[in-house]
């Protein structure tokens, strides 16, 4: 998600960007996507659900979150500093943490479902699939929303998408997107297996001629656990 304190010295360009984004589709599109997360999580049936969000940005969806499923309880990492002044701030930055972007800086099983909504695609290399095998040891539930690509026109149409929603905060765009090859590959790798997946979220209806051009198939939500192999060793104190 992007985030206010991700940039501090933002350009005319930046800003341009920001206010274009933010009045398009930023508040109904997390409003939506709060929705479609927070049904999956409760159909995990873990009651007061603990769910921390990596690379919560500006706290709006953990925000958003909240409001959906009044039961979860909701905690956000990034990788940016704090606000210098969290009283002027909503009093969900309470729950907010920075980390140094590798490792989840919490216990085995600490929280029910560990989220990365939108995150994983900026994420570089070998990290990626660090960052996700850490997840899998911090949650017993990974939710994972991200894009798959299908060819160049789906990919230039998220890289679009992603320079109006990232780039005024200075956050990179990436030059290729999941398919789902790659992205089976990378949990398979991060010890994790893909207990659902659903493609096809509609985030864009409520835009005139969007979903025309933006198909809901470049969206997807997938609910990873440990795979079996690592949960038997965690279960035997292997390390």
């Amino acid at each position: 998600m992007s985030s206010p304190i991700a940039k501090l010295n933002k350009s005319g360009l930046d800003q341009a960007l920001i206010l274009a984004h933010q009045k398009l589709s930023h508040s109904r599109r997390t409003q939506i996507l709060a929705k479609e997360l927070a049904r999956r999580i409760l159909s995990l049936g873990v009651g007061s659900a603990r769910v921390l969000d990596v690379g919560c940005g500006d706290l709006s969806l953990a925000q958003a979150l909240s409001e959906a499923a009044p039961g979860i309880i909701i905690h956000g990492i990034d990788i940016h500093s704090p606000p210098k002044d969290l009283s002027t701030m909503e009093p969900i930055w309470k729950h907010y943490q920075q980390f140094d972007g590798e490792v989840i800086p919490y216990e085995h099983d600490s929280y029910d479902v560990i989220l990365f909504s939108d995150v994983l695609h900026h994420v570089p290399g070998k990290l990626r699939e660090d960052l996700l095998r850490s997840a899998g040891q911090v949650g017993r539930f990974v939710l994972i929303k991200d894009h798959f690509e299908y060819g160049w026109r789906s990919r230039l149409m998220l890289r679009a998408m992603d320079f109006l929603g990232n780039f005024g905060y200075g956050i990179s765009v990436p030059n290729r997107y999941f398919d789902k090859t790659s992205f089976a590959a990378l949990v398979s790798q991060a010890d994790l297996c893909v207990k659902r997946l659903d493609v096809g979220i509609h985030l864009y209806d409520h835009l005139p001629l969007f979903p025309l051009v933006l198909s809901a198939d470049w969206q997807f939500m997938a609910l990873c656990q440990r795979s079996r192999h690592e949960s038997s060793e965690a279960a035997a104190g292997v390390t």
